[in-house]
C-alpha cells in the first residue's frame, strides 16, 4: 500500500514554506545590516550547500515523510492489555529522499529512495509481544525514473507494482491512517475458538489471508514492493494508465481517475495482476481484479469509499474481500477539519494460511493450527482420520474521531475496531464450523508529516 501519495499534507509546501522563509530573513537581515549582498550571497550559498550536485548537472533533493506512533488497547476473550507501537510499512515511520532534474525542455529524471524506520509494530505484536517488529531501518522504494510530460514516465528498481494502491480514499490522511483496508493493527494476534477461553496457533491474518504474496493483510493483496519496470502515462483527463512487470515473473495493469465534478471531489481505480513469482512466501500462482471508488461532497464534507477484490489462486477456492469506508469532514474548530468515520470489511474464503503456509503462525496443518484449544475443529482432529477447511468468513468493523492539526501538519485519532469470523470444515464427511471469539482493539494515535 503506497500512504505517501494519499497524505493531505503537501511535503513539497511544507519545503516551499521553509525556503520562503529562509529568503525572508534573508531581506530582513540585509535592511538591518546595511550589507544586502554579502548577506544574501551568504544564503544563497547555504542553500546551494544542501543542494545534491551531479556532474554539471543540479539536482533538486527534498527530504519529507512521517513519524506515527500509538497506544493501542486490545482484548481477545481471554486477557487484555495495552501497547505503545506504530505500524508496518506505509503506515509506519517513514523518511523519504526524492531528486529530480530537468535534462531539457521535455525530459526530466530523478530518483525515490524511501525508508521504513521500524520499531514495535502492530502488525507483529501479539498477546504475549509487545515488541513484535522491532529492527534496523528497510528499504521501502529504491528506483530512478524517467519522465515526459508527453511520453509518459518509466521506472526501474524496487517500487509499488501497478496495482498497489487500487483503493482509493479522499477523506485526507489522517483519516487514512485510522482506518484503511489494510488490517495493520492486530493481524498477528491468535485467534480463539468461542467458548474455550484459550489461543490457538492460527492468526487473524491466517483468516484474511491473500495468496498472492502469503501476507495476513486482507485486501490489499498486490500492495508489497518489486524489483520491477512501471511505466505511467501521462495524465490525460484525469486518467493515468499503469504497467508494471519484475521479479520472475508477474505483471499489472491499473487505471486510475480523479477529478472534481461539480460539488464531488472523486477518485477511481481499477487494476488486474496475474503473478507467478514466490515474492513474499507466496502460496500459489494467482490472478486479482480489484476495483475502487470514493468521493467527497465538498459543502457538507460527506464522504464515502467503496472497495472490491477478487482473487483466482490456482488449487485453492477463488476468495472476495469488501471493504466500505463513510463519515463527514466538519470545521468544527479552528486546527483543522474534525474527521468521523465508520467502516466495515468482509473477506470470504481467505482461510488458505495454513494449507499453503502461514506466514506467522508457523503451522502448515489445520489441526496443528487449533491443537489444544478444545474446540470444534481441534475435537474433530482427535477422532476423525481427515480434517480439512471448506470455507471462512472474516469480518470487521470499526469507527472512530480524527482531528487534523493544519498549523503542525499532524493528525490525531481516537478508533475502535473489531475481528470476528468462523471457519467451516469437514471431518470425515461431516460438516462443521468454528466460531470465533471476537479481537477488540482501542486506539490513541497520532501522526506528524514533515
Amino acid at each position: 500500500m503506497g500512504g505517501g501519495r494519499k497524505r493531505k499534507f503537501s511535503s513539497a509546501a511544507l519545503v516551499g514554506a521553509a525556503a520562503l522563509a529562509l529568503i525572508s530573513d534573508s531581506v530582513l537581515a540585509a535592511d538591518l545590516g546595511g550589507d544586502c549582498c554579502a548577506d544574501l550571497e551568504e544564503r544563497v550559498a547555504e542553500l546551494e550547500a544542501t543542494t545534491a550536485r551531479k556532474g554539471n548537472r543540479k539536482v533538486s533533493l527534498a527530504i519529507s515523510g512521517w513519524i506515527t506512533e500509538q497506544i493501542l488497547g486490545w482484548d481477545d476473550g481471554v486477557g487484555s492489555d495495552a501497547y505503545v507501537g506504530t505500524s508496518l510499512n506505509d503506515l509506519g515511520n517513514r523518511l523519504h529522499f526524492d531528486g529530480s532534474a530537468k535534462i531539457d525542455s521535455q525530459f526530466s529524471a530523478g530518483f525515490s529512495l524511501r525508508i521504513d524506520v521500524t520499531g514495535a509494530n502492530g502488525f507483529v505484536q501479539d498477546a504475549s509481544n509487545s515488541n513484535g517488529g522491532e529492527g534496523p531501518p528497510g528499504t521501502l522504494n529504491s528506483y530512478w525514473w524517467l519522465k515526459s510530460e508527453k511520453i509518459g514516465r518509466v521506472s526501474v528498481g524496487r517500487q509499488s507494482q501497478a496495482s498497489d494502491d487500487t483503493w482509493v480514499d479522499v477523506s485526507g490522511a489522517g483519516s487514512v491512517f485510522a482506518a484503511n483496508l489494510v488490517i495493520f493493527d492486530g493481524q498477528n494476534f491468535q485467534l480463539v475458538p468461542e467458548g474455550t477461553k484459550t489461543r490457538a496457533k492460527a492468526r487473524w491474518g491466517d483468516i484474511g489471508n491473500c495468496y498472492t504474496i502469503g501476507v495476513g493483510i486482507f485486501a490489499d493483496c498486490g500492495g508489497d514492493r518489486t524489483n520491477s519496470v512501471r511505466y505511467d502515462t501521462p495524465t490525460i483527463g484525469g486518467f493515468v494508465g499503469s504497467a508494471s512487470w519484475g521479479q520472475d515473473d508477474f505483471w499489472d495493469v491499473a487505471l486510475r481517475h480523479s477529478g472534481e465534478f461539480s460539488s464531488f471531489k472523486t477518485a477511481f481505480g481499477v487494476s488486474f495482476q496475474s503473478n507467478t513469482d514466490t515474492r513474499i512466501k507466496t502460496i500459489t500462482d494467482t490472478d486479482i481484479f480489484q476495483v475502487s471508488f470514493a468521493a467527497l461532497h465538498t459543502p457538507t464534507g460527506l464522504f464515502g469509499s467503496v472497495y472490491y477484490g477478487h482473487e483466482s489462486p490456482d488449487g485453492f477456492k477463488d476468495t472476495d474481500q469488501l471493504y466500505l469506508k463513510a463519515g463527514i469532514r466538519a470545521n468544527l474548530n479552528s486546527l483543522g477539519a474534525t474527521v468521523f468515520y465508520g467502516e466495515y470489511g468482509r473477506g470470504n474464503d481467505m482461510f488458505g494460511g495454513l494449507e499453503g503456509g502461514a506466514v506467522f503462525s508457523g503451522v502448515t496443518d489445520l489441526c496443528d493450527g487449533f491443537a489444544g484449544t478444545g474446540g470444534k475443529i481441534d475435537t474433530a482432529c482427535g477422532v476423525a482420520a481427515s480434517v480439512n477447511t471448506s470455507g471462512s468468513t472474516f469480518d470487521r468493523f470499526g469507527f472512530g474521531v480524527v482531528q487534523e492539526i493544519d498549523a503542525a501538519s499532524m493528525a490525531i485519532w481516537l478508533k475502535y475496531k473489531n475481528y470476528g469470523g468462523d471457519i467451516d470444515f469437514v471431518a470425515d464427511g461431516v460438516k462443521g464450523t468454528e466460531d470465533l471469539e471476537d479481537l477488540h482493539l482501542y486506539a490513541l494515535g497520532a501522526a506528524i508529516f514533515f
